[in-house]
Order: C-alpha cells, then sequence, then structure tokens
C-alpha cells in the first residue's frame, strides 16, 4: 500500500400569535403569564389531568352552538369560508384569531371541517394550526378527537398536545402515556414536551430524561434546545454543564453546537474547544468546523488543532468540503498532515468524495489511503461507480493502470 505521502504526490410565530390574542385580560395587562387558572385538564375525565402546573389561564367560553362567531345568523362554518376566501394573508389572520377567540368548544369541529373543505390561498398550514391550537385550549380531547377520526395525522395531534401541555402539562402528559401503546418510541410525550419547554424546562428535561435513547428523545433535546437559546445564548451554551448523562450531554452538544454555528460560528468554535471531554466534542465538531471554514478555512484548520484528537476527524470532515472547493491540492496536501489520527480513514474519504467530480483521477488515486481494507473496497466501488455512470472508458483506462483490490478490477477493468 502506498503511503498518504506518495499518495499525496500521486494524485416562528403564529403560535405565539394565538397564546397572545387568546390571553386573559389580566394577562394582556401585564399579569404574571404563568398564573394559574382554570385548566383544560380539569373537566378532562384523565384521572390526574387536574392538576394544574402554573401554565397561563384558560379564559372561559360559553358552549357553541355553530353561530358563536357568526353575524347576522352566520353559522361559523360559513364564517370560515368568508375568512379563507380573504387574500390579503395578514388581514386573513386576523379575522381568524378575532373569530376563534369568540368560538364555543362545540363550535371548532365545524370550522376545522369548514377550513378542511376550502381551497386555500399559497402555505395556509399555520391558519389550520392556529385553529387547533384555539381548539386545545378550549377542549383538548375533543380536538385530539378529532385529529384521530378525521385528519388521521399525528403532526396534527402533536399540534393539539402541544399547545395543552402549556397549560396543563399533568393532564397532556397523563393522555400521552396512556394513549400510547408498544415499547417503541412515544412520539406524544415529545409533543408535551414540546409544549412545556417554553414554560418550565426543568420539568420537560425530567421527561426527556425518562425517554430511552431514540429519535423522539432527539427531537425532545432539540425542543428544550430551541427553549434554551429564547433565554440567550450564554444559557444554552453553559446548560450541557448540568446534565451528568453522558449520552444525553452529549445530545445536547449536538443540538446546541449546531443552532450555535448557525449564529456565531467563532463562538461556537470556543465553546466547542473548552471542553474537555472527546465525546461531546466529537457530536458537534463536523457541524462547527463546516461554519468556521464557510469563513476561511485556513483559520478553521488551525481551530481544530485545538480539539481531543478524538474530535478532530469529524472537525476535518466538515473543514474539507469547503477548503477543497477553493485549492484541491492545498486541500490534499493538509489532509496528509492529518495522517495518524484517530478516524483517519474518514478523513480521507470525505476528501475523496469533495474532488470526485472536479479531479476523478486523484480522488480514486486517495482511495488507497484508507486503511480499513473493507471500507477501502466499498469506497473504490461507491466512487468508481459515480464515476462510470459519467465516463465509462476513464475508469476502465484508471483502473487498469492502477493497483486495485480484485473485486474492484473484476467490476471496471473489463
Amino acid at each position: 500500500m502506498l503511503t498518504h505521502a506518495l499518495v499525496f504526490l500521486t494524485g416562528v410565530g403564529l403560535a405565539a400569535a394565538v397564546f397572545h390574542s387568546a390571553s386573559t385580560p389580566d394577562e394582556r395587562a401585564g399579569g404574571d403569564p404563568l398564573a394559574s387558572g382554570d385548566s383544560a385538564g380539569e373537566h378532562s375525565g384523565i384521572p390526574g389531568s387536574g392538576h394544574t402546573t402554573g401554565r397561563p389561564g384558560q379564559r372561559e367560553r360559553r358552549d357553541g352552538d355553530g353561530r358563536a362567531s357568526g353575524r347576522n345568523g352566520e353559522s361559523a362554518a360559513d364564517r370560515m369560508a368568508g375568512i379563507v376566501r380573504m387574500g390579503d394573508p395578514l388581514a386573513r389572520q386576523a379575522a381568524l384569531l378575532e373569530m376563534l377567540n369568540k368560538l364555543g368548544p362545540g363550535d371548532f369541529e365545524a370550522v376545522a371541517e369548514s377550513w378542511r373543505s376550502l381551497d386555500h390561498f399559497g402555505q395556509s398550514g399555520g391558519e389550520f394550526e392556529m385553529i387547533l391550537r384555539s381548539w386545545a385550549r378550549v377542549d383538548p380531547l375533543a380536538a385530539l378527537d378529532y385529529t384521530a377520526n378525521r385528519q388521521k395525522d399525528r403532526g396534527a395531534a402533536s399540534v393539539v398536545l402541544s399547545a395543552w401541555a402549556a397549560r396543563d402539562a399533568a393532564g397532556a402528559e397523563t393522555w400521552a402515556l396512556a394513549n400510547h401503546s408498544g415499547d417503541g418510541p412515544n412520539p406524544y410525550l415529545t409533543a408535551v414536551i414540546r409544549g412545556v419547554a417554553a414554560y418550565d424546562i426543568a420539568h420537560a428535561m425530567r421527561l426527556t430524561e425518562s425517554m430511552p435513547a431514540n429519535d423522539e428523545r432527539r427531537n425532545a433535546v432539540r425542543e428544550i434546545s430551541r427553549a434554551l437559546f429564547v433565554q440567550g445564548m450564554d444559557v444554552a451554551a453553559n446548560y450541557p454543564n448540568s446534565i451528568t448523562d453522558p449520552k444525553l450531554r452529549a445530545e445536547f452538544v449536538d443540538q446546541i453546537g449546531n443552532r450555535m454555528a448557525e449564529k456565531d460560528p467563532v463562538q461556537a468554535g470556543t465553546w466547542l474547544a473548552a471542553m474537555n471531554n472527546a465525546d461531546d466534542q466529537n457530536r458537534a465538531a463536523r457541524r462547527v468546523g463546516e461554519a468556521l471554514a464557510s469563513r476561511d478555512p485556513q483559520a478553521a484548520a488551525d481551530w481544530m488543532r485545538k480539539l481531543q484528537p478524538a474530535a478532530q476527524a469529524e472537525a476535518a470532515r466538515g473543514i474539507i468540503p469547503k477548503m477543497s472547493s477553493q485549492d484541491i491540492a492545498g486541500t490534499a496536501q493538509w489532509v496528509n498532515t492529518l495522517s495518524g489520527i484517530p478516524n483517519y480513514d474518514r478523513v480521507v474519504e470525505e476528501f475523496v468524495w469533495s474532488c470526485d467530480y472536479r479531479a476523478p483521477e486523484q480522488s480514486a488515486a486517495w482511495i488507497r489511503g484508507v486503511a480499513d481494507p473493507e471500507r477501502q473496497a466499498r469506497l473504490y466501488h461507491q466512487m468508481l461507480g459515480e464515476w462510470a455512470k459519467r465516463d465509462a472508458a476513464a475508469v476502465k483506462s484508471w483502473v487498469a493502470s492502477n493497483q486495485v483490490p480484485e473485486s474492484v478490477f473484476k467490476r471496471f477493468g473489463r
């Protein structure tokens, strides 16, 4: 196998609006938005759902007969039809909010059915979410029954649950646990966490800690991370220090690092480099490296050396695409200097893919730098297979002139 040196030489807003417009007079006057009030869960019939958790109070609304929001006997469904026909999105949403605040619990199904049966201007899915959120404030169980029987959309149920959880975390949590069957991830609990996180991160975190490591827990971590950033970047940056579970802490570092890299790559780089745990660094290193390289590839390369050795390969993978887009030969030289770091094969593979279209001969030559024979053969088949789609004759000629695994020669060299 050639040495690496020789290889180198050869080659957010509508939900908030609903909450504000539907808040109680005391809340609009500046009262405590977390003050206790009548909870939807108190009338839900679910054991334990009557315990309030300091969410915004619920304004009392009368039972509806389908005409609560109308003028001159106009039904709520007819009023919905008139609102949908309004061409100005801002006016349409303002009218929808006004109507929703006047509906009784019995009016919402007719309004939802009317909305679903009508044609709409542009992207109007957020308006249906407004209907569901408003419904969840007065009768979450009816709203959930509707999404199960009519909408048949887990996303719609999640909207209702998150809105319910923001007002009555105990009731929403009880429902989420009681209505999930099987041993798989519970998406309902993630929806509850989304609603709770805006008001009580500690409670949202306790729920997240109760979840096994899976996609739903990662979604929950993302929701809590968003809530942390609302409180400030410094709050989010310091939060992983409070987590003792190493796997869960790493998930938070991943989410927080990604979001911080979007906002301030330099701060994200400083934050990540200051960590002593290589596993934590490894989760966000690639995304932060990519963000830094988009500004200055050489500065990103210098930053990478400040990380723990076990995290450097992921950081390099984030840096390579941008660096290679500017200078293939210079990137090859830099990649060669990284030989010996943990997971170096992944670095080589990233470089191979970074220039496989622009310099396929050099890209293919670098595959010999992959130390793992199985990984090397797989990369040959993948890279040469893509190249062959563009120029099969060139691939055949290259394979005939270079030492490759037998399986690669049989496929491409004959």
